[in-house]
């Protein structure tokens, strides 16, 4: 009684995916981190920020989609700066969600029932860790959940292949969904599929524009083909693919067994097999599900501390699979995504203690004047260049990674921007210490050891 008479409820086609918008961007807002982080695996963001606010390149593939959509976010009167980008996250998490919603009106569900697939999205912890933190993930997420969109819904070709384009722009494991994309667009129809690929692909072009010359933040040369190849096709990342060792498989297992439990809960898990049991177009569930599982592979084999980001893709399939279940359940499914929300409010809420400005204000205002501050990778120089070249703080010192020194094109930037330093034609990091100790103090700092935080900061005498 209680599913027929919700069902009873028929609301404008547009008013529950709205309803979805405003709730998870109400809840999202709420729980967005009001400063640079390292939570939540977003240790890029200070990188992100700088080269958006820089106009600058960041880590390959180069992102130029992000660039381009996330300086919208600097007209809010916001501060600080990176709260704002975290607010771009919260905003393309929640669209995410609402065109989940809007999606599951394909797949057979209607009225207020076609909320229950976002929310669900929305609120599974991975989803929303990444929707309010400065990441890249939260708008790969919007422009996978356009593509769904379009594709579930049988529309033009053409528009789907934009769709999928634009999302390989904002990361590229999107490259999974073309088996998925081939199988349910007719072979006569590929012709347009590749026509709207191309074009979506088309920001990537733009990046060698993007790049300015005073950017501290452009990764390769992307003004030469092969450069810009370098950095599209992400080849610095190729050997993290399939590569996982051995050792790491089985600690890996427990661990993702863990959060994958925790993103739909032991109700989800079960509603998952029952919604394949009752749905009635039984390949297009198989094909989500398979390319979900596709994700999930990928992202475990993928050898990075942060291969867990990868699959969040694989949520948002999962959650269209249930849609049969929750067709069945009526106003019961609501149970779910309000499980997850009282679950996971707190913990994400609680993100605010991992702020990273006071170590980082630290290491700055503790160093010597005109002082080159060496860090060892990232997010280390990340947060510092947030600090440094966004905030302003310190403009005397020199910010040097010693990881990076080991690429040509990031020793020539770095003397381009600081003609006087010595020692940058070679990949010689104790020479360069050496070279330039008798101008200015040298100093190796860390804002991040082991996954603790801390402010360490070590120099020379000054000269």
């Amino acid at each position: 009684m209680a599913s027929q008479s919700f069902q009873q409820v028929k609301p404008k086609t547009s008013l529950p995916p709205l309803a979805v918008f405003l709730a998870v961007l109400l809840v999202y807002g709420v729980t967005a981190v009001p400063d640079l982080t390292f939570a939540f695996d977003s240790g890029d963001g200070g990188e992100l920020i700088t080269a958006v606010l820089t106009s600058g390149v960041p880590h390959p593939p180069g992102y130029p989609t992000y660039l381009i959509l996330s300086q919208l976010t600097t007209l809010l009167p916001i501060t600080p700066m990176a709260y704002r980008f975290s607010l771009f996250s919260a905003f393309c998490g929640a669209l995410a969600a609402a065109i989940t919603s809007a999606t599951s009106r394909s797949l057979g569900l209607k009225g207020w029932q076609t909320a229950l697939p976002g929310l669900t999205l929305a609120f599974m912890p991975l989803v929303w860790q990444q929707a309010v933190v400065t990441e890249v993930y939260a708008l790969n997420l919007a422009f996978v959940s356009l593509f769904l969109w379009s594709l579930l819904g049988k529309r033009q070709s053409w528009l789907v292949g934009l769709l999928l384009g634009l999302s390989l722009t904002t990361h590229l494991t999107s490259i999974l969904l073309l088996p998925l994309t081939l199988l349910l667009t007719p072979a006569k129809k590929w012709s347009h599929l590749v026509t709207g690929i191309a074009l979506g692909l088309t920001p990537y072009i733009l990046l060698p524009w993007l790049a300015q010359a005073d950017s501290p933040v452009v990764w390769g040369r992307p003004n030469t083909l092969d450069g810009w190849w370098w950095l599209v096709s992400a080849q610095l990342y190729w050997p993290n693919q399939l590569s996982l060792p051995p050792a790491k498989v089985f600690p890996r297992l427990k661990e993702w067994s863990e959060a994958g439990l925790q993103q739909l809960l032991f109700a989800g898990w079960l509603l998952l097999p029952w919604s394949g049991w009752l749905e009635t177009e039984k390949k297009r569930w198989w094909l989500l599900v398979g390319t979900a599982v596709f994700y999930l592979l990928y992202a475990f084999s993928y050898d990075t501390s942060d291969a867990l980001v990868n699959m969040l893709p694989a949520w948002l399939l999962l959650s269209l699979s249930l849609t049969a279940g929750f067709k069945r359940l009526g106003s019961w499914g609501f149970v779910l995504p309000f499980a997850l929300v009282l679950l996971n409010f707190s913990p994400i809420n609680r993100v605010e203690v991992h702020k990273v400005r006071p170590f980082a204000e630290q290491v700055l205002h503790s160093s010597p004047p005109d002082a080159i501050l060496i860090t060892s990778g990232d997010p280390d120089i990340f947060a510092l260049w947030y600090f440094h070249f966004v905030e302003g703080q310190r403009p005397d010192v020199v910010v040097i990674d010693d990881q990076l020194f080991a690429f040509d094109w990031y020793r020539e930037r770095v003397q381009a921007l600081y003609p006087d330093l010595q020692g940058l034609t070679i990949d010689d990091v104790p020479a360069f210490r050496t070279l330039n100790a008798n101008q200015r103090p040298v100093c190796t700092v860390a804002l991040i050891d082991n996954g603790t935080m801390l402010a360490s900061n070590s120099c020379s005498e000054e000269p």
